[in-house]
């Protein structure tokens, strides 16, 4: 069986699964029936896809924080900074 990653980015707002491992001769193509993107190997066979747009609007980070905050937590983690 193989085995299956996840990845959660809470401020791009968006899932990865993988159940091939990533390499650099990956490409993408976009849904023909959403925004989320499907990711294949050399061979054209599926192995992973990024869902996008995963959390509604009352739980997306960066919609709650806005774009200013967000580059001062990318830019300082530890929130130090003051704005």
């Amino acid at each position: 069986m193989a085995e299956v990653k996840f990845s959660l980015d809470p401020i791009g707002n968006t899932l990865n699964i993988w159940w091939g491992t990533p390499t650099s001769n990956d490409y993408v193509e976009e849904s023909d029936t959403s925004n989320d993107v499907v990711v294949y190997d050399k061979d054209g066979k599926s192995k992973g896809i990024e869902i996008i747009g995963i959390f509604p609007n009352e739980l997306n980070i960066a919609k709650q924080l806005g774009s200013k905050r967000i580059e001062h937590l990318l830019q300082d983690p530890k929130g130090l900074l003051v704005s």
